[in-house]
């Protein structure tokens, strides 16, 4: 072990680590005084690791309440163990997926800014995709991409996409900031995505989020194949057994329905109520039924 004394000893680095401990103490989030307070360092020290921390990603700011918080990407120093855990939970339900409908099933989640599959099952019936298991697309071009971001704090969300770039894949791909933060309210709530050959020709994809004890996305399932296989009622069908089967999966890993609003809604937790899509189904979907 070393030692406040040994040249090896980098104060910065130390400094860096308990104010991450003092942080994920304060769940709900702390501001730059009481933190500066708490950990008895002066208030730039503490803004300078604050800042570096924000752009690499592991804190964020309320602009409103100037509260900071830890990100969900500081969970990520323990992805390996935390990749196999979602992939366990979600293979089940992708093998059902994959029986039922006979496309591929994706499972992706979020990491630099882009979806990384981390699971595929080929369908019998689909058409073969550019995706492989290891490689990443796009967030707003993909329907595992955009069921990510819409459960995400808006702010969240619109910062990510701000780092990103909105890429033309095809005449259908939204390029537009404003217009994509308005596509991920429909997206949250109607509880799943669809990426209307968005990325490939083609190819038509429903996706939704796979949600942590806090409701936070931390991956998505996704049915995807050809505009010629899926489409009619069978869009609705997979959207139905997406969203009831990716909320089994969520409460798997510790969702209870509870969540606490994003920043632009009002405060206090609400209870989730799963929607009837046979009932009340989406402009989004209603137009592939054709």
């Amino acid at each position: 072990m070393g030692t406040r004394k040994n040249p090896n000893y980098l104060k910065v680095v130390a400094k860096t680590f308990h104010l991450v401990e003092a942080m994920s103490k304060a769940r709900s989030g702390i501001r730059l005084s009481d933190l500066a307070r708490k950990l008895g360092q002066p208030k730039a020290t503490i803004f300078r690791i604050l800042y570096t921390l924000q752009e690499l990603g592991y804190v964020q700011q309320d602009p409103g309440t100037e509260m900071y918080r830890l990100s969900e990407r500081i969970g990520w120093f323990t992805h390996g163990d935390a990749r196999e855990m979602i992939i366990g939970a979600a293979r089940p339900l992708m093998g059902h997926l994959l029986s039922r409908f006979e496309q591929t099933v994706n499972l992706g989640m979020m990491e630099h800014e882009k979806v990384i599959y981390v699971e595929i099952k080929e369908g019998l019936r689909s058409i073969r995709m550019a995706a492989t298991v290891n490689t990443y697309a796009p967030l707003h071009s993909t329907a595992l991409g955009k069921s990510l971001l819409a459960f995400l704090d808006p702010q969240e969300a619109e910062a990510i996409l701000r780092k990103s770039l909105l890429t033309r894949f095809t005449e259908r791909t939204i390029t537009e900031l404003p217009q994509m933060m308005n596509h991920l309210k429909l997206v949250r709530k109607q509880g799943f995505a669809v990426d209307n050959e968005e990325m490939e020709w083609g190819a038509r994809c429903i996706a939704a989020p796979l949600r942590n004890a806090a409701g936070v996305p931390i991956a998505a399932i996704s049915v995807s194949g050809s505009t010629s296989q899926v489409r009619g009622v069978q869009v609705k069908e997979i959207a139905q057994a997406l969203v009831k089967g990716c909320r089994e999966v969520s409460e798997q890993l510790g969702f209870s329905g509870r969540i606490t609003p994003p920043t632009t809604e009002k405060a206090g937790p609400t209870t989730l109520k799963p929607r009837k899509l046979a009932r009340e189904l989406p402009e989004e979907v209603d137009e592939l039924a054709s």
